[in-house]
């Protein structure tokens, strides 16, 4: 008999599930989560058009953010549609090539 633990993280954006969220909190809330992620968080802005939120990072950069797989910008899809599900916001990637 194997016995199951489940386990649960709680990020502080997880607050924001109380309550609808507006465009500009979802777009703060990727940006933090982007700038967690790269070497340089001072590249990193976000422009937010209605539901859809488009991040830019440095040259170099877009790597980190994507992932193995395209794991890490999922998750950050994920967590931003979480915040509020009864909107639909997308969440794109911007890198500009070298």
């Amino acid at each position: 008999m194997t016995s199951t633990r489940r386990v649960t993280f709680l990020l502080p954006c997880v607050y924001y599930t109380a309550a609808m969220i507006s465009s500009e909190q979802a777009s703060q809330m990727a940006l933090y989560l982007t700038q967690s992620i790269v070497n340089d968080p001072s590249a990193v802005y976000a422009d937010t058009r209605g539901h859809a939120i488009t991040l830019h990072v440095a040259p170099g950069e877009e790597g980190r953010v994507i992932g193995r797989q395209g794991r890490v910008i999922n998750a950050i899809r994920m967590l931003v549609r979480a915040a509020d599900p009864g909107q639909n916001f997308s969440v794109d990637l911007h890198a500009p090539r070298t």
